[in-house]
């Protein structure tokens, strides 16, 4: 079982503000007790939420899973439709991460499959003169069908958090991104 010290919080805020993603705000909140939000967002205008949540204990993350739901009208958590994997222990090795630039545009993604299902989580950004920040961005989870290659974006409806990096030396870098192989670094 791999284990790593969580970097201090203060490091990812900076680094996630700098790629155009707030990590503050009213999000979903499905992760559990000890579970730490390492994405979270509303999508469907609220609707919706979508979360990848890590576990561990003293600040060591052994285990990620991710999260898809409905939230009642008042933002409030109202079932998980979704859960992957069933149990987070040992599913690290089912998650690879990335984070890489191409043509302008900053991405950071986590990656898994599951069953003839393709997910991908991920926030983009890229510059953007006529926006207030000089920054525009999209994030969300992209689900590609592994068999007729359609795929499926569900849109945040606000700035996620994504502190990514923590799981920086935990996850495999992630050979199938339009860079080719990228890692989180």
């Amino acid at each position: 079982m791999r284990k790593t010290r969580l970097p201090a919080r203060f490091q990812v805020a900076v680094i996630a503000m700098l790629a155009g993603v707030t990590p503050f705000g009213g999000v979903a909140r499905a992760c559990s007790g000890n579970d730490n939000p390492i994405f979270a967002c509303e999508a469907d205008e609220g609707r919706k939420f979508i979360e990848l949540c890590a576990s561990g204990e003293d600040g060591n993350i052994t285990g990620l899973q991710y999260r898809f739901g409905s939230q009642t009208p008042d933002g409030g958590d109202d079932k998980v439709e979704l859960e992957f994997p069933e149990k987070p222990e040992g599913s690290l090795d089912r998650f690879v991460g990335a984070v890489y630039s191409r043509k302008d545009v900053y991405t950071q993604s986590i990656r898994f499959k599951s069953g003839r299902h393709d997910y991908t989580v991920f926030t983009q950004s890229w510059p953007d003169a006529d926006s207030a920040e000089g920054m525009a961005g999209a994030a969300g989870v992209t689900v590609r069908n592994l068999r007729t290659n359609k795929m499926t974006t569900v849109d945040c409806s606000e700035r996620p958090r994504f502190y990514i990096f923590e799981l920086q030396g935990i996850l495999a870098c992630d050979p199938k991104t339009p860079v080719g192989k990228a890692c989180i670094q």
